[in-house]
């Protein structure tokens, strides 16, 4: 069977040589994402070589090549296993909150962010400041076009559902902020100062950047 075409996310990261295609090439380059992992993982960016996967791995150097052109496509490998992992951690996260209040939904959310942006940025701060876009978790198996309809889609329907809890005359912008701005604020602060972020004062003052989106009061109608 031929492999699906990479989602839009996917796409604009750095690409391998060639996908496989049997059984046994797919365990091949499994063995070696892995591998490129676990040396992130335990031992850093600057070990991460052709021979040290080699070694790990247990696959030849050629057969890396065959596959990797160069080390950013196999670090791009881990960040999509990771991302693969955690897109159904948060669909199972998602239909578990359905009975929540706005408030707790929201910082379940922002703190489930903080978690995953901390993890990428650990296996390499290089590469997850470089492709920010593309390393968006809510759009890594979304239907959605476009990171905009996304927010229609998602974060608008959510102040929607919940409009009682909603005091605000411009729910659209409300969502655009929660679901642009405070994953760009998330983002760099995982940037700037990885160690502040998991903090409980961090989340709280995310918490009170989001509750302030969503009540600002109801002006007049536009």
């Amino acid at each position: 069977m031929k492999p699906a075409p990479p989602s839009l996310p996917k796409s604009q990261l750095p690409q391998p040589r060639k996908l496989p295609v049997q059984a046994r090439s797919r365990a091949l380059v499994d063995a070696i994402a892995q591998a490129c992992q676990r040396i992130l993982d335990k031992e850093g960016e600057d070990a991460l070589t052709v021979n040290r996967i080699a070694e790990v791995s247990g696959a030849t150097v050629g057969s890396i090549y065959q596959y990797f052109p160069n080390k950013e496509s196999m670090i791009a490998s881990v960040f999509e296993r990771v991302l693969d992992q955690e897109s159904e951690q948060l669909y199972r996260m998602r239909e578990q909150m359905h009975d929540l209040p706005l408030e707790a939904i929201l910082r379940q959310v922002f703190a489930n962010m903080i978690r995953v942006e901390l993890q990428l940025h650990r296996l390499s701060r290089a590469f997850h400041a470089r492709y920010r876009s593309a390393l968006h978790l809510g759009l890594w198996h979304a239907p959605q076009a476009s990171a905009q309809e996304f927010i229609n889609t998602t974060w608008l329907v959510l102040l929607q559902m919940h409009a009682a809890d909603v005091q605000t005359a411009h729910p659209q912008l409300a969502a655009y902020l929660l679901g642009k701005g405070l994953r760009e604020v998330i983002h760099n602060a995982v940037q700037d100062m990885p160690d502040r972020v998991q903090s409980p004062e961090f989340l709280d003052a995310l918490m009170a950047m989001a509750m302030a989106c969503i009540q600002t009061g109801r002006g007049p109608q536009s």
